[in-house]
Formats: C-alpha cells, structure tokens, sequence
C-alpha cells in the first residue's frame, strides 16, 4: 500500500497518533522517533525526540485514505495530508524506505557506531549502515550525526545519535 504523509502541530504528534489510531484502528500509522542524550550537569540524561517534527506517516488504501482525509476536514483537529498542489499524493517508496531502514520495532531510531578511516566515515552498526550517502555531518564531540532525508521531495536535515568507535 502507498504511503502518505499528515502534518500537524510540532509537538501535537502523539495526541494526533493516538487520536487517528482510535479511530481509524484499520490504517497503519507511523511517527519516527529519534532516541537523543545530552550532557546536563555532568550526567547523561536520554530523550526520545521526533525525528521529523509535525510528520506522521500513513500506510493506506485509496478508499481509506479519501475516508481519512474526509474526516480530518469534518473534525476541528490540526491534522491535514502533505498535498501536491490539490491533491492527495503519495510519497516515493525509495523515500520511504530509508525512513523504514532507520526505525527499530518501536519506531524508535536508535545509535550507531561509527568509524572514520581517513576522509571517510564508515557505520560499522546500527540503523545507517549501507546508508553512508546520506551522512551529511560528523561531530565526534557532540556525539551528533547529521543526515538528509527527503520527505514528500524536500530534503530535511536530521540530527541523529553516533557512537564513535576507535579502531587499533
């Protein structure tokens, strides 16, 4: 089935996830998180961030997409489809496999381990190995990876988790 792609509110994803999954429990939907830590205070502290802000992805038939899409224009909710011009259209496969090869069971992106040989970054484990191209940024101190991903043909930039591994 196509994938298409909702917008809501940055920081409404898991009122609107839990909303659409009451209602519509027969439609596959999915919001990519991305797993963070961060230094405060001399501790490492965890967080579970969005991986894209204000996106949802739907897994949907034609017929149940329009019922949705119906629905969401009835309700007073902050929940529209990513439209190219006047119409509802679906996002590439290519696009939405790289989303797909990114999330764990959970849909949660976890860490990866990498290792720099020269010039070149090299992902030894986790969810972007084979996916060296889209690496856009390295930053071993920040722990920080910066990819670009597109979505709906517009490439966003993503910061992810990378744990740098020396190699002797």
């Amino acid at each position: 089935m196509p994938w298409y792609v909702l917008r809501t509110a940055v920081g409404k994803e898991d009122w609107a996830l839990v909303l659409l999954q009451r209602v519509f429990d027969d439609i596959n939907i999915v919001f990519p998180k991305r797993r963070l830590s961060w230094r405060k205070k001399g501790r490492v502290i965890d967080v579970v961030k969005p991986l894209f802000s204000g996106y949802l992805f739907v897994s949907a038939s034609q017929r149940q997409v329009i019922r949705l899409n119906l629905w969401l224009r009835t309700q007073k909710v902050d929940i529209w489809f990513l439209k190219v011009g006047n119409f509802l259209t679906p996002i590439s496969e290519q696009e939405m496999i790289i989303i797909r090869k990114l999330l764990s069971s959970d849909g949660i992106v976890e860490e990866s381990q990498i290792v720099k040989a020269g010039q070149r970054v090299m992902v030894v484990s986790g969810p972007l190995v084979g996916l060296e191209g889209i690496i856009k940024e390295c930053s071993r101190r920040n722990r920080r990876i910066t990819i670009g991903v597109t979505v709906a043909g517009e490439e966003r930039q993503v910061e992810l988790e990378g744990n740098w591994v020396d190699v002797y």
